[in-house]
């Protein structure tokens, strides 16, 4: 219980209410789902650019289009027409499999990794956000880029019911080899400390 209230107090104090807290402490725990899912997905574009015009290389995750996933939006029934639609930042996550959490499942998620921790990571997932640097769409297995066909989608449900790509746009030069959630914490931070100090988190 002390320990709730510290976090409390700390969060309070920096976002002035007990709401407040909780949605800063539910995109800390959004980032480190983001962070974790990165290791599965493969960078299908070197080219690409933040909002602001910041190079940047897009990183592909691939997710079963689950029934419950599928539930959590209004997807059209129509397989053409559901592959012109998109979800964007935040709903993106969820819609991808990102778990909401309750009010004081989200505060003991904070407590694991206390309050700096989770100021830090609600920071880089409002830098992704700011920079519309999130994206979902659902995809025909048959439909899927060649780097991605290889992973999860080969299963009986992907083949019923279609799969989910998040792409996340990472401000970095071209890059080798698999993406990390490390390789996410260092280069967003690299980018967010030299934004005008105005902009910056």
């Amino acid at each position: 219980m002390f320990r709730t209230l510290t976090l409390l107090r700390s969060l309070q104090g920096a976002h002035h209410s007990l709401k407040d807290a909780q949605a800063t402490v539910q995109q800390a725990c959004d980032y480190r789902w983001l962070r974790e899912a990165l290791r599965g997905g493969v960078i299908t574009r070197t080219d690409a650019a933040l909002a602001d015009g910041t190079p940047a290389v897009v990183v592909t995750l691939s997710f079963v289009a689950t029934p419950a996933r599928l539930a959590g939006g209004k997807w059209p029934e129509d397989p053409a027409e559901r592959e012109r639609c998109f979800v964007v930042g935040t709903h993106a996550c969820r819609a991808a499999g990102a778990p909401r959490y309750r009010t004081l499942e989200s505060l003991s998620q904070g407590l694991v990794h206390g309050a700096a921790a989770v100021l830090t990571d609600t920071a880089r997932f409002q830098y992704l956000l700011d920079q519309q640097a999130l994206r979902l769409t659902w995809r025909r297995p048959g439909g899927l880029p060649e780097a991605l066909a290889h992973r999860l989608l080969g299963t009986e449900t992907a083949g019923h019911h279609g799969c989910f790509l998040l792409e996340v746009r990472v401000p970095s030069p071209p890059v080798e080899g698999a993406p990390s959630g490390a390789w996410l914490d260092r280069m967003l931070d690299r980018y967010r400390r030299i934004l005008p100090r105005s902009a910056a988190p």
